[in-house]
């Protein structure tokens, strides 16, 4: 009897050993457990600022990348605008250019005309001061030639001036909208 007792004893005691080592395992299985969930929540907090921060930032990216864009756009709009007008003066010098050419010819015409019945006149032929007139004549002519000539010369003087003019104003109007700063 005191063998099965004793052997009882040592159930019991293994038994209690074994009852007290799992509920210690199960204490730290139940405290690693709520470590690692803490773990988990303190990095899910973390990810989600993270998140938040992302999120504004790129928000701002495409509010600046947008902003941009329609300053580009603005700008070239503008430029677009600038070489149209500047397109409609220049067709408008280039049909103010062909009617003063045009009166140009008309008067070198009238001039020549002129000149030829000056110089095909019976009365500066028959007449004492033959030699005079003829001279005066030639002057005439001689004149008129260098009149046609510098007249050719100052056209073509003040085509390249107004070309050049043109290009400097859509230059100048292309440089300040290009350097706006829109405010």
């Amino acid at each position: 009897m005191l063998g099965i007792r004793l052997m009882k004893t040592r159930y019991a005691v293994v038994i209690g050993c074994f009852v007290v080592s799992s509920l210690g395992g199960l204490g730290f299985a139940i405290h690693h457990h709520g470590y690692l969930s803490g773990q988990s929540d303190n990095n899910q907090t973390w990810e989600i600022k993270w998140a938040k921060r992302d999120g504004k930032d790129l928000l701002e990216l495409a509010g600046r990348q947008l902003a941009e864009r329609e300053e580009e756009n603005r700008r070239q709009k503008e430029k677009e605008e600038i070489v149209k007008n500047a397109e409609i003066e220049k067709q408008k010098a280039l049909a103010d250019v062909a009617a003063a050419d045009a009166v140009a010819d008309q008067l070198r015409g009238t001039l020549a005309s002129i000149r030829h019945q000056f110089a095909a006149s019976e009365t500066s032929k028959l007449s004492t001061n033959a030699a005079v007139r003829y001279s005066a004549a030639e002057t005439i002519g001689v004149l008129a030639d260098m009149l046609t000539e510098s007249d050719k010369r100052s056209g073509a003087l003040a085509r390249y001036a107004d070309e050049a003019a043109g290009a400097g104003a859509i230059c100048n109007s292309t440089y300040s909208a290009v350097t706006r700063v829109v405010e």
